[in-house]
């Protein structure tokens, strides 16, 4: 398992180096900074399923305690995040924009991780698979957390603040204990490759998700126009759907063409 462990840490830097990262700048103003946020909506959402149903298949008891441990301590968590849009936004995000467009990336992502779920798998890669998405949420909020605290919302924020960082950091003893455990998990090769394959996979379903958000992020952070150009009304033409996603894999591979340049 000592090698599942390392290509985790592997992919995890290579997750912290996503250009969306340097993108939230903090020169411009917290809602500014964090106007990607709504897009999270349904990942966060079905983070709560992932967990709850990721528990519900596994059947060895001591793998079961530790998975029902961990949805229990992620609990609420979701509601931190809905109050903390509304404090970005001053509302809430409606249903029918969480199948909207702008979202597509963020259901792709999380379709993804959940069928992950499904798979019949040794119960010990339902283990590795919650310290896979544990990888990408320190990742993740360590970043938030440093932007709350640099421009003073650590009072109105808890679910992108240091909040959300002191809470992991409470269960931080289950974690060491559980990195322990698992290192001393012996693995057959076939169940290694499963669990390297199912590593990959994620971490390939969050890359899709942060670059929609990055694409969004670019948009709202965009320059104002030149004097003369009229910016985008209402009442001009929109792309059509499947023209604006392939805009975005443009936008998206060109970026990737210049930093390998």
């Amino acid at each position: 398992m000592k090698e599942v462990l390392q290509h985790i840490a592997v992919r995890e830097a290579r997750f912290a180096a996503h250009p969306f990262f340097s993108d939230m700048r903090m020169d411009r103003p917290i809602e500014q900074v964090m106007a990607f946020a709504p897009r999270l909506t349904f990942w966060v959402m079905t983070f709560q399923d992932v967990l709850r149903l990721n528990a519900h298949f596994i059947q060895d008891a001591h793998f079961k305690a530790l998975a029902t441990r961990h949805h229990a301590e992620e609990g609420g968590h979701d509601q931190w995040f809905e109050e903390d849009i509304s404090a970005l936004t001053g509302g809430s995000l409606s249903i029918g924009s969480m199948y909207g467009r702008a979202h597509v990336k963020t259901r792709d992502a999380a379709y993804a991780i959940i069928s992950e779920v499904y798979r019949p798998v040794d119960d010990r890669l339902r283990i590795v698979l919650l310290w896979a998405l544990e990888s990408t949420s320190h990742v993740f909020f360590s970043r938030t957390a440093i932007i709350s605290a640099a421009q003073g919302a650590d009072d109105r924020l808890k679910y992108f603040s240091d909040h959300h960082m002191q809470a992991e950091a409470q269960h931080a003893m289950f974690e060491q204990e559980l990195a322990a455990e698992l290192e001393a998990m012996q693995l057959s090769p076939q169940v290694r490759a499963e669990a390297l394959a199912m590593v990959d996979r994620i971490y390939a379903a969050f890359d899709t998700m942060f670059d929609g958000l990055r694409v969004h992020l670019e948009r709202e952070h965009a320059e104002p126009p030149a004097p003369g150009l009229q910016p985008h009304t209402a009442t001009e033409e929109v792309l059509p759907l499947e023209l604006e996603e392939d805009l975005e894999v443009i936008v998206l591979e060109a970026d990737g063409e210049a930093r390998a340049a």
